[in-house]
């Protein structure tokens, strides 16, 4: 039975007891009886609002001065790094490939407290500070007296953003340019359990911690530098609270006590 009937089978119970009482007290009775019924009744159906995404948003438009796309993040400590080599000399170039550092089931050059990793014939490299772009060109160049023409690919294995809150799960940054909204997406999308209008990204920066809040109900979430998320972002999608149904219930009992209370009341003064 949803709230609404339980209030109505309220008013109609203490109606129906009420019957053929004429009197001042019980006319005050009734009074207060419809006072509390109808305050159930109205409370019950509020609900906390839920913002839809882009709501300011209302007819055909083009958003211009968007934030750029095209950060590309550098290569930090602890960072786990793949590094693939390739040459026309396929027999040299296996060593280059072996597996280095292992980390639960990820193979790569783990970026040591120094900002540094051992690469074969290369010895130790500080990699701190480079994108992938730059480490890929410096090891083509230094690798040419050993092989010829190589090519190399560089990839992260352990960059994530956090999801806390309404949300909660670790998602791999499979690219440079993930956005909040592939989060999100990646996430399950957000339901009617969470706030659009507001949401949380904290981010690192030196040996500080960034808090930035954001709107997906308004087109100024495009302009926003943290619309492009970086490693390690934790993303807080902040939970709505809803009155439950067993409060909801609670409630009518209360409701339906005080009511009998004050018609027993009325007898009493008949």
């Amino acid at each position: 039975m949803s709230n609404e009937q339980l209030a109505m089978s309220n008013w109609q119970w203490a109606m129906s007891n009420g019957q053929g009482a004429k009197g001042k007290g019980s006319m005050f009775t009734e009074a207060i009886l419809c006072g509390f019924i109808l305050l159930f009744f109205f409370s019950s159906c509020t609900s906390t609002k839920n913002t839809n995404y882009f709501q300011e948003i209302t007819k055909d438009t083009t958003i211009t001065n968007l934030v750029s796309k095209d950060f590309e993040p550098r290569i930090q400590k602890g960072d786990l790094l793949s590094i693939t080599v390739a040459s026309l000399s396929p027999e040299n170039t296996l060593i280059y490939n072996a597996p280095q550092n292992i980390q639960g089931t990820a193979t790569g050059y783990l970026v040591d407290e120094n900002g540094n990793i051992n690469f074969f014939k290369l010895d130790t490299l500080h990699v701190e500070g480079m994108t992938r772009k730059e480490l890929k060109e410096t090891l083509q160049k230094d690798l040419t007296p050993y092989l010829a023409q190589t090519v190399v690919a560089v990839g992260f294995l352990n960059r994530h953003v956090t999801m806390i809150g309404a949300l909660s799960q670790v998602l791999p940054m499979p690219n440079d340019n993930m956005t909040i909204l592939d989060a999100i997406s990646s996430a399950g999308g957000i339901g009617d359990n969470a706030r659009k209008d507001d949401i949380v990204v904290i981010r690192e920066k030196d040996n500080s911690k960034e808090f930035k809040k954001l709107d997906l109900t308004d087109e100024s979430i495009f302009h926003s530098p943290y619309f492009y998320l970086q490693p390690n972002d934790i993303i807080y999608i902040k939970p709505v609270k809803k009155k439950t149904d067993n409060t909801a219930r609670i409630i009518s009992y209360v409701t339906a006590g005080i009511s009998f209370v004050f018609l027993i009341i009325d007898r009493i003064i008949k």
